[in-house]
């Protein structure tokens, strides 16, 4: 069951990076996009970019989506597990929008190229690390009632490494094809003309 739900979950964060690329091209972060933007020094300071109205309603769809099931069945550990697995969509499909967004790619994605991101830990953004900080916690969580804490860290890591092998995958294929086709062939100015985000 771990396998099928981290597959799924894997196409959902798929499909919505090359939906956002599709949306908001060579400009992250709905740069250009005409939205409402909360960018004061409370944004600033809890988010560390501008809250956008884009990002907002997208977030809070793809929660309502996500959530359908609790509507059947709804149980406190079902719970757990749905947050669990949109914490880690969320980190898979940014990384992805990186990854197959032809005005970026994965030679981009580092410190100082993405302005939205401007604190890094281990070699990637720091909100990717609480994302998934938050989505151990919440895979953990019932087991502080079940007791069940080596059944719920062993699915929870399941889910984790095949979404990670399946974003490592996508990654060297992008990276081979992307070799084999010039960058002016894919539409991509020459490093040199490309302004940084």
């Amino acid at each position: 069951m771990s396998l099928a739900i981290g597959a799924y979950f894997f196409l959902i964060a798929f499909f919505l990076a090359h939906l956002e690329i599709q949306i908001e091209g060579p400009h992250g972060w709905a740069e250009k996009l005409p939205t409402w933007r909360w960018g004061g020094p409370g944004g600033r300071r809890w988010f560390a970019k501008p809250v956008t109205g884009y990002h907002v309603c997208l977030v809070t769809l793809i929660l309502l989506c996500v959530h359908l099931p609790q509507l059947y069945a709804g149980s406190w550990e079902r719970e757990a597990d749905l947050l669990a697995m949109f914490f880690l969509l969320t980190v898979t499909w940014d990384f992805l929008w990186f990854v197959c967004n032809r005005h970026f790619g994965v030679g981009r994605f580092r410190k100082g190229q993405i302005w939205w991101f401007p604190t890094w830990t281990l070699g990637v953004p720091r909100p990717y690390l609480l994302l998934i900080a938050l989505s151990l916690c919440a895979g953990l969580a019932p087991a502080l009632w079940t007791g069940m804490w080596v059944d719920r860290a062993r699915h929870w890591s399941m889910v984790f490494s095949e979404l990670l092998a399946l974003t490592v995958i996508v990654t060297a294929i992008t990276l081979q094809l992307r070799r084999r086709v010039p960058a002016a062939a894919r539409g991509v100015q020459s490093s040199a003309k490309v302004k940084p985000k």
